[in-house]
């Protein structure tokens, strides 16, 4: 009888929390989106044969990822000024409201092109 009090505000609490994360990752689902559209789009020209599932084991012959990394990164300086959150807001999002899922769509996509660029010079797509 006693857990049903505590239940009642554990499962308040939790639905906060839940809701703050996840509009955590909507910022992060975004960039990530832009770039898998881009790499498919753009570096691979739409053609699913280019993607050889033969070596999905063998990390040596795989893309490092830094190129992703780096765009996600770059685009967090945009994303963060552009997040309205209950924890934070940023000064863009004072003045424009959250932007930040946009943003960081966009601005990953463009990073993304220049970096995967120079990771296909060092570590050429197989």
């Amino acid at each position: 009888c006693s857990l049903i009090p505590v239940s009642i505000v554990g499962a308040h609490k939790f639905y906060d929390t839940l809701t703050n994360f996840l509009g955590l990752i909507g910022y992060w689902a975004s960039a990530f989106g832009a770039i898998i559209l881009v790499e498919h789009l753009l570096i691979r020209r739409g053609d699913f044969s280019s993607y050889d599932i033969r070596y999905w084991k063998d990390p040596s012959r795989l893309p490092t990822g830094a190129a992703a990394l780096g765009a996600c990164a770059l685009a967090c300086a945009l994303i963060i000024p552009s997040i309205d959150q209950v924890w934070f807001v940023g000064p863009i999002a004072a003045r424009t409201g959250d932007i930040g899922f946009e943003l960081a769509f966009f601005s990953a996509g463009v990073f993304y092109i220049p970096l995967r660029y120079v990771e296909l010079k060092f570590r050429p797509m197989v």
